[in-house]
Formats: structure tokens, sequence, C-alpha cells
């Protein structure tokens, strides 16, 4: 793990410096006072983790961050700042993958770096992988998609400005309004243009449903209908509402019911770069979900040494999505693996959420992009003490179903 600080202060990296002593030859670090310098430094020392200050002379952390995300994408960036209610925090935390505050206990920083240095292993084993040279000919964003994902990544932005942006597009627009009606939200009918959509469904939500529209967008129509992807686009959406819902139940904060929502729209996003690029390993993992009843992620690990959740976790980074997020969707079919797990095995986890959603979706409803449907860990719904909610969740979940169905003229 090469990790490099920066920070103007260098007692602040002395400091650093001593609270990581005993990782000093587990991890590569290196402490720079000079922004610009690290910045160069990147191009003869690539780094995997940077922790950069926020508030610095000359070159702030909101510019050393984006800038290191156009130059080594595949970098994780942290931000380290003391003043939350900072002017340029916001902006900071478009391009950031994880907030870190000052001062920081030394163990906590120790596990925020132990949370990069998975998702650094999980991005090692896609690259290592035989049938994946690497992830840079991922599905183009259509221009329209790519235009709001810019200015999501704008340093300001508001939400008038997104949804003004959304309605040149007809399609995305409609989404947009389709999902923020979802009776998941408690107001079907109530939004009617996509202004109205982006405040209600947060920045982020807004973001993760723009990527995977492009990315259903992008695809191929005889791929599209050959693996049923316009069903597996529902499913997504189904399991981000879901997502949402456990989590207001579940008492998490609501910063953490917003990451649910998103992480559950994006969980099978790796699914839609098999579709497209590994279209005949896709079909045989599928085939043998399906005749030996066993999880699609297994077949895909057995057949492609890679599976969609660990795929998705690793686009989710390239695409600045903060850790947690990350995580959750790269350990829904594994949330034991997850770093919170390891922390309180017997709280639930952002990654146990989209777990028990995506399971319950995918018993009410399934695509071509299903293999046999995925089971929840009943020793960790125990553990938990989850298993009359899961009931609960499945029978309000058919309650909306139903209400979409009614909504949409299908029979029930």
């Amino acid at each position: 793990m090469r990790i490099l600080f920066v920070d103007d202060d260098v007692e602040v990296l002395n400091g650093i410096r001593r609270m990581l002593f005993a990782r000093r030859n587990s991890w590569q670090m290196r402490f720079l006072s000079d922004p610009r310098e690290a910045l160069d430094s990147l191009g003869r020392q690539p780094a995997d983790l940077i922790v950069s200050d926020l508030q610095m002379p000359e070159i702030d952390g909101v510019e050393v961050l984006q800038q290191v995300r156009q130059r080594c994408p595949e970098t994780i960036r942290y931000v380290l700042t003391g003043v939350l209610d900072h002017p340029r925090l916001t902006c900071a935390l478009r391009c950031a993958h994880h907030l870190i505050a000052k001062p920081c206990r030394p163990e906590q920083l120790q596990e925020d770096i132990e949370r990069a240095e998975r998702i650094v292993r999980r991005l090692e084993t896609l690259k290592q992988a035989a049938l994946l040279s690497g992830l840079d000919s991922l599905p183009v964003m259509p221009e329209a998609h790519q235009k709001v994902l810019n200015m999501l990544n704008a340093t300001t932005v508001s939400p008038r400005q997104v949804g003004t942006l959304v309605c040149e597009d007809m399609g995305m627009a409609a989404r947009m309004v389709q999902l923020a009606n979802s009776p998941y939200f408690g107001r079907p009918g109530y939004v009617h243009d996509p202004i109205q959509a982006v405040v209600l469904m947060g920045i982020r939500a807004v973001e993760a449903m723009v990527l995977t529209e492009g990315l259903f967008a992008a695809l191929e129509p005889a791929l599209v209908r050959r693996f049923g992807i316009a069903a597996l686009q529902q499913h997504s959406l189904r399991v981000g509402m879901l997502a949402r819902t456990i989590c207001a139940d579940l008492q998490f904060a609501p910063a953490q019911i917003e990451a649910a929502s998103t992480a559950g729209i994006l969980h099978d996003a790796g699914k839609l770069v098999f579709a497209s690029q590994m279209q005949a390993l896709f079909e045989q993992a599928l085939d043998l979900s399906r005749t030996a009843l066993r999880p699609l992620w297994q077949t895909e690990q057995q057949i492609a040494g890679i599976n969609h959740a660990d795929l998705a976790g690793a686009m989710l980074q390239l695409w600045a999505m903060p850790v947690g997020i990350i995580e959750a969707a790269a350990c829904h079919h594994r949330p034991a693996e997850a770093m919170q797990t390891a922390r309180q095995p017997d709280a639930a986890t952002l990654a146990d959420v989209i777990c028990i959603a995506d399971a319950i979706d995918h018993c009410l409803c399934s695509s071509g992009a299903d293999g046999a449907t995925p089971e929840i860990d009943a020793e960790r719904l125990r553990l938990l003490g989850l298993a009359e909610s899961c009931q609960g969740w499945t029978q309000r979940h058919t309650q909306v179903l139903d209400k979409e169905r009614e909504h949409a003229g299908q029979p029930v």
C-alpha cells in the first residue's frame, strides 16, 4: 500500500507519521508539505492512496484532488480537514472518496486506510484477471448523460441547474420523475418535473441514476433484449429504494440512507460490463447458475476469475463514489467482508442492507440477467436480529410492487 500525505503544516504531517509508526513496514508512506511537489512526484512514484489537507495556500486540497483524479484516476482520494463548515468542503467531497476530520484518533485513521487498502486489492485482483485487461474500456456515456455528470462534478452546482439539464433528454427526465414518484418516497404522483425530482432524491442518488441510465443507454439493443437488461435496470432501481426503506427502519443516519439508495442503484453495474464485453462468458455463467442452482456471482468467479460485485466496486472507485458506497456494492453478496462488520460483527452495515434488499427483490422479480436467486445468510440475519424484520420488508416490497403494477395498468 503506497500512501502519499499532503499538508502544508509540517507538524500535522509529523503527528500522522507518529500515529502510523507501527505500520511503517506494511505501508510505504510519503509525507510532503508542498502540494506542487506532491503532484509532480506522482509521475515518478505512483500512490494507491492520497490523503490531502483541504486548506492550503496557493493550491488547496480541492485542486490537488481534482488533478489527481485526472492524472491518476485509480488512486483513492481522501480529504483531511479540521473545518467541517469550510466553503470548499462540498467541492472537495465531489472528487474525494472519503473525509477524515482533524483531529483524528490513530485507530480511526488506520481503519480508514485499511478500507482503502481493501479497495486497492480488489482493483488489483481485477487487473490481474486473465480475461480483463483493464477498466479503460467501460461503456461510453451518451453525450446527454456525460453533460449531467460533468455538471455534478463541477465545483458549484444546484439541484435546479441539474434538473434543467436533465430536461434536455426526455428519456432521462422521465426516468428521474418516475423514480421520484416511486411509492417508496410515499408521494406517488406528487413530483411533476425533474427539478423537483433532483431535490427530493439528493445529488448522490441522482448521480447514481444518471450513471446507470447512461450505461444502459450505451448498450446495443440486441444485448438489451438478449439479457433482459431493461428488467435488470428496474431491479437496480427497486433495490435502491428498498435499501432506503430498510435503512430508515434501522434508524441509520440521513447520509447513510442516501448512500443506501445510491449503492442499491449501482450494485449490479458490473453485470453491464459483463454483458457488453464478455457476452459468451456471462451467458455461460448464467446457464451454470441456473442449472447448478448456485448464485451468479459464484459462477462468474469460477468461469471468469472475477464477479460482478467486485467489478462494480472497482467502477465506483474510478467514479469517486464514497468509500462506504464502494464497499456496500462490492460486498453486497458477502457483507461479512465489509470493514464495519469486522469492527462490529453484530451491527447491520450498508452491505447487509444491500444484500437483503437485493435478495428480496430477486425472490419477487427476475430478469434475463439473473441466475439462481441469491439466498440471505440466515445465520447472519439471526445474529443481527433481523429475521422478523426481513419478512416485514418482503411484505412491504410486495405491496409496493402491486401498487406499481396497478399504476402501470398491469394485473396484480
